[in-house]
């Protein structure tokens, strides 16, 4: 048992390049030699520690030796930071020199949320030959988030991790000698101005994006498809180069939920050897982006074991660490472990989506006149007859306004699941709904909807609201998606609209699982925008930023023979 652990502080490492990069080590306090496991972090040592996946004091007292170090450029780290640029590398040669470290015993893991999940896929791509497991959690499925391989720009977020990411930055220019008057005035601006700085037109002459020190980040997000992708392949992480165990961690409402799944099913696919295809695993909470782990997310309290301490994630994530590093297995440490919403439990299973999932089709239906909640919106199982088509005007000045959802919680806007009624009494939005269910209905798996919709433009948005409609008329969002028309086929392939051409626009909401109790209602939100969460799409066609007017149009919504709009759900039987 470790009675004691130390801490090091910044630590040199010396990359290929003769960069050093420093890092701060939890170990025990002993002569012993040590598995490792590495965290990269551009976010500084120091709040990085603060992990509710995995708990780096918990991790050094369970025998382990726990590296934080600040990437390349940042903080204590030497050398100039490019986001994303050398994270491989210089992960390569991080593992290799913690593993030839005194207190190493050679086996070396890593983990990490957001971009320090990141850090753990572009060096595991790099195969370096002590790391034998990472833990990344809440991160893509590779170069392309969720929203934009949809085509959308998760614009406020883009913003203020901008501006977040400028201190540090205008710091060590300042050292330099460098004028960073109107650099801070333009950060100050955005951090402090930010929906209106979401609604600067044209976008591209937004101040924080005329210091390309400042806004890269942002305008990374928002330029054309990074160079190297050119296949929908090179979309992904290189799965088949990763050969180590993975253990996913995300939330229902994290804004990489989707792809938490996606990257687990594409290593057990086609991971680059038998023990990575074998070992991998999904802890999945109620959770949002990030690395602190709540049960009270939003406007829901979903229980105790909905903690940090109540789900024993790090516990599970030593468990995995155990396995993958000692040799010691964990019947705590299972495939799948998922949260269900709505009874507050935990369940596990093999594989995802599971096994019995019995696929529902829930059908739109209306008179036509299906805006806000108010209206003649019904979501059936019976397929649609003869039925008029809903209409409604997205006029990109009047933007539906941001309402929860997997957005990160340490920007700008309220997260999670919060009542909709506010935006649901908008014309704009379409609601389609249930009747009052008449037994519980377990919901658990990866949720799609197709929509058959004609616009008066040649290019606009469409986004999906699944929700949960209380008794008492609460209604809580659930899942979401998201469609820019133009990449409706590929985001490697836009294609114009034709104006009032009927496509089937097919929506990925991701994955959840919630059961809908008895008394409560089902229902499907349908419009155009979601501001300042997301980019208004100025329904002209131009590239992204370049518009200071955007143009009204006229969306219809069909549910008839042929053109039947409906949700899919994975409804898991009793």
């Amino acid at each position: 048992m470790i009675k004691s652990i130390r801490m090091d502080r910044d630590i040199p490492m010396e990359m290929r390049d003769g960069v050093v990069l420093r890092a701060d080590v939890f170990r025990p306090d002993d002569q012993e030699k040590h598995p490792a496991i590495i965290v990269r972090t551009p976010y500084d040592k120091g709040p990085s520690t603060r992990s509710d996946f995995f708990s780096p004091t918990e991790g050094a007292f369970a025998g382990y030796a726990v590296v934080i170090q600040d990437t390349r450029g940042r903080f204590a780290s030497e050398g100039e930071w490019v986001s994303g640029a050398s994270e491989g590398l210089d992960g390569y040669d991080t593992v290799e020199c913690v593993a030839n470290s005194s207190w190493c015993d050679g086996n070396v893991g890593m983990a990490g949320a957001s971009y320090l999940g990141r850090n753990q896929w572009d060096a595991a791509q790099e195969a370096p030959p002590h790391l034998k497991a990472i833990a990344p959690h809440v991160i893509s499925a590779g170069k392309l988030s969720e929203f934009r391989r949809a085509g959308l720009i998760d614009l406020e977020s883009a913003i203020s991790w901008s501006t977040a990411m400028a201190v540090d930055t205008l710091t060590k220019l300042a050292k330099k000698g460098v004028d960073v008057s109107k650099m801070a005035e333009a950060v100050k601006y955005a951090s402090e101005n930010t929906e209106e700085a979401c609604g600067f037109l044209p976008l591209k002459d937004l101040p924080l994006f005329q210091f390309e020190e400042l806004g890269k980040g942002a305008m990374q997000r928002m330029g054309d498809i990074p160079e190297g992708i050119k296949t929908e392949e090179d979309i992904y992480w290189a799965y088949k180069k990763i050969q180590v165990p993975c253990m996913h961690a995300g939330g229902w409402y994290d804004m990489f939920c989707g792809d938490t799944f996606l990257n687990f099913l594409n290593m057990r696919t086609i991971g680059g050897s038998p023990i990575a295809r074998q070992g991998q695993h999904v802890l999945m909470g109620p959770w949002l982006h990030g690395s602190r782990l709540h049960n009270l997310v939003g406007g829901c309290n979903f229980g105790r074991y909905a903690t940090g301490p109540g789900s024993f994630a790090t516990a599970r994530h030593i468990a995995f660490f155990d396995k993958y590093l000692r040799g010691i297995d964990s019947k705590y440490l299972v495939p799948v472990r998922y949260f269900v919403m709505g009874i507050k439990k935990w369940k596990n299973a093999d594989t995802w989506p599971l096994p019995q999932t019995d696929w529902q089709r829930f059908y739109f239906h209306s008179r036509g006149h299906a805006n806000s909640l108010t209206g003649d919106g019904v979501l059936s199982r019976n397929e649609p007859g003869n039925e008029p088509p809903d209409r409604y005007i997205y006029n990109p000045l009047d933007p539906v306004p941001s309402r929860g959802g997997r957005i990160n919680p340490d920007m700008n806007i309220p997260a999670g699941p919060l009542d909709q009624t506010l935006v649901e009494q908008r014309n704009d939005v379409l609601c389609y709904t249930t009747p009052e269910l008449k037994e519980p209905l377990e919901v658990t798996g990866p949720v799609k909807l197709h929509l058959f919709a004609a616009t008066s433009a040649v290019d606009t948005d469409f986004i999906a609201k699944l929700v949960d409609v209380h008794p008492n008329g609460l209604s809580i969002n659930i899942a979401e998606g998201f469609l820019r028309a133009r990449y409706r086929k590929s985001i490697l392939g836009p294609e114009a609209v034709n104006p009032g051409q009927i496509n089937e626009y097919v929506i990925d909401l991701a994955s959840t699982s919630i059961v809908f109790g008895q008394g409560h209602c089902i229902r499907v939100h349908i419009t155009s925008s979601e501001f300042p969460r997301f980019d208004r799409n100025m329904n002209t066609g131009n590239p992204i930023g370049e518009d200071a007017q955007g143009v009204p149009a006229m969306q219809t919504i069909f549910h008839q023979k042929d053109y039947a709009s409906h949700i899919e759900l994975p409804v898991i039987p009793k």
